[in-house]
């Protein structure tokens, strides 16, 4: 992804990043990269000309704006529905237990962290004097209280805590028992978390964001999340910033926060502006936003560099978009259909249409560079319609008078829904001509998310 900034000393969250592709097993997925070395070097082009910067970016002494797309106000970090919502928590609270630019833990709230001999328990030792945006002390028993959230039966957001696989967990869940047993809290800065096996990510599950069970937790019962849900427009946090308000559709204010643990942020207020790909760049050049993320596209460099202010960052991330398989469907219960699929459909040529030599195909939903990015052993699946004209011969789909395939009186009919964005304007018809090639109809449908 490209970001610019028209200020070199202010840092700002990836709102987005552009995608690269992947399939795997079940499902065609889209990841993150660039292919930097044969255009814009990855990592950071400085501004050629900081006497080009607007005036009125010029005139802001105290506030960074920042562009972003989408949010939808559900600023708590274990119930976002998207992205967008995700970067406005980032802001407003911290991690237990952070991550460098290799995914490899750091320490966040906590300070240290030990790992018994058999994987199994993970003792954490909180930082000392740590305290909520509104002056409370934050301690273990707020760490518990957000883990056990996380086990309410009621509890529908993205975080699976059930892979941390903490003792009692499902007990709690299953109103069994009142509380996770397999959460201790030793004293008011360490908690010990006992779990039923090793995990590789046992770590970054339980090291996530903390609620404050004073605040969060008013009426809180097990299967009552009802008081807790009420509060996603009125976050609080530990983080850099304290949340203002939001105007849907406009922007997102924030100003810093005095209980910060790693100190007041130097820049006093911080605001979120919406903008979208047809409004972020004419908004960066007038000085009205002063960091925005663009999509890597040779175009889009070259405007960017032609301004002559921007700092531009162009780096890989681990972002990825996947098209999954309903399995329901049977013909898509079939091995060799769905292999037909991958192969049938140039995710290549994809990439070169949207990114323009900034991406590349992927081969599993993990990006190069994270620590654990291994694609060794693993097909690329590389396009191939001979491959996937084969498959579906064997798998019984014959071509029908019309080229689309019929198997025991049905034809070979798939629908694809897709929400709105560059990616998918797309892919919808690269897809729909690469697939009628191999004798599959695709139907797409556009759908906007009301969750």
């Amino acid at each position: 992804m490209a970001k610019s900034l028209q200020n070199p000393n202010t840092c700002g969250l990836s709102p987005f990043t552009p995608l690269k592709i992947a399939l795997l097993c079940g499902s065609i997925l889209f990841s993150s990269g660039s292919m930097a070395d044969e255009l814009l070097k990855e990592g950071v082009t400085p501004a050629t000309d900081a006497s080009q910067i607007p005036a009125s970016a010029l005139l802001r002494k105290d506030t960074v704006v920042a562009g972003i797309s989408e949010p939808q106000g559900i600023f708590n970090p274990y119930f976002f529905v998207n992205g967008w919502d995700e970067n406005v928590t980032n802001v407003i609270f911290a991690r237990l237990i952070d991550w460098d630019s290799h995914g490899e833990s750091v320490p966040g709230l906590a300070e240290s962290w030990t790992i018994s001999p058999d994987g199994k328990t993970y003792t954490i030792k909180l930082r000392a004097g740590l305290k909520f945006s509104d002056g409370s002390p934050l301690t273990a028993e707020d760490v518990a209280f957000t883990l056990t959230v996380l086990y309410d039966p009621k509890y529908d957001g993205d975080t699976d805590i059930s892979l941390a696989h903490i003792v009692g967990g499902d007990d709690y869940k299953a109103g069994k028992a009142d509380s996770v047993s397999g959460l201790k809290v030793l004293d008011p800065q360490t908690l010990q978390v006992t779990t039923r096996e090793e995990g590789a990510t046992t770590l970054q599950k339980i090291g996530g964001p903390v609620l404050s069970k004073a605040y969060y937790g008013k009426g809180y019962s097990r299967g009552n999340l009802d008081t807790l849900r009420t509060l996603h427009g009125k976050p609080l946090g530990n983080g850099p910033y304290i949340y203002d308000k939001y105007i849907p559709g406009q922007e997102i204010r924030f100003h810093a926060n005095p209980n910060y643990y790693k100190g007041v942020p130097p820049t006093p207020r911080f605001i979120y502006r919406v903008t979208n790909p047809s409004t972020n760049f004419q908004l960066f050049q007038t000085g009205e936003t002063d960091y925005d993320a663009f999509t890597s596209r040779p175009d889009d460099i070259e405007q960017l560099k032609l301004l002559g202010f921007a700092n531009i960052n162009l780096y890989g991330s681990s972002d990825y978009s996947e098209i999954e398989f309903n399995f329901r469907r049977p013909a898509l219960q079939d091995v060799k259909v769905r292999q037909a699929l991958i192969y049938g459909l140039d995710r290549q040529k994809l990439i070169d249409v949207v990114y323009q030599g900034y991406g590349s195909v992927a081969n599993e939903p993990i990006a190069p560079i994270s620590w654990a990015y291994n694609a060794e052993g693993v097909n690329p699946y590389k396009y191939d319609a001979a491959q996937a004209k084969k498959l579906l011969d064997e798998a019984g789909w014959k071509v029908g008078a019309d080229g689309i395939r019929e198997k025991d009186g049905k034809r070979l009919e798939l629908t694809l829904l897709v929400s709105k964005k560059v990616l998918n304007d797309a892919l919808i018809p690269i897809a729909k001509e690469n697939y009628r090639q191999i004798g599959v109809l695709l139907k797409p449908q556009v759908w906007t998310s009301t969750r």
